[in-house]
């Protein structure tokens, strides 16, 4: 596919909630899907939201290297595979650990700009995958961050908007 420039803040669509995927059978979401992961690993990210390449859409990837293992059925009422999962749809973070931890972070549309941030060590996810069909997974250290930095990408909000938080 093709790797994209990946939007650099302030641009507006950093900071507006992107719409919901709700046609599964769009070529084009294959389409953003294959970009966001060719430029996520193009630039070494360790997660890229659709808005970061210019598409509002609930839409994030990340690298292979980060994808945690879920187990999905390969049809509705089958059996359940395990499978590394690297693009998630529609997400939704269902639960917040209680420890926090502090730690730099950066942002591939904020380049060169790194700070202490405050986030859940433990994050429990709930998204879709290619095929719209729903599954959850657990996060925790660097897993729980990317999911929490990516869905805050979704909703409109960078990690620089969460620094004066404790």
């Amino acid at each position: 596919m093709a790797i994209k420039d990946v939007v650099q803040n302030p641009d507006p669509v950093l900071h507006k909630k992107a719409e919901p995927i709700k046609d599964f059978k769009d070529e084009n979401l294959d389409s953003l899907i294959e970009d966001m992961k060719d430029t996520v690993v193009e630039q070494d990210g360790a997660g890229l939201a659709a808005p970061q390449i210019g598409v509002s859409k609930a839409v994030f990837v990340i690298p292979k290297e980060y994808a945690p293992k879920v187990r999905i059925p390969k049809k509705p009422h089958s059996l359940l595979r395990p499978v590394k999962q690297e693009v998630f749809i529609n997400p939704r973070i269902l639960k917040y650990g209680e420890e926090k931890q502090k730690i730099e972070e950066g942002c591939l549309s904020i380049k060169g700009v790194y700070h202490p941030t405050t986030r859940s060590y433990k994050a429990t996810i709930e998204a879709q995958d290619e095929n719209g069909r729903k599954f959850r997974v657990k996060g925790e250290g660097l897993l729980a961050r990317i999911f929490q930095h990516e869905t805050d990408h979704l909703n409109g909000m960078l990690f620089i908007d969460r620094l004066h938080e404790k």
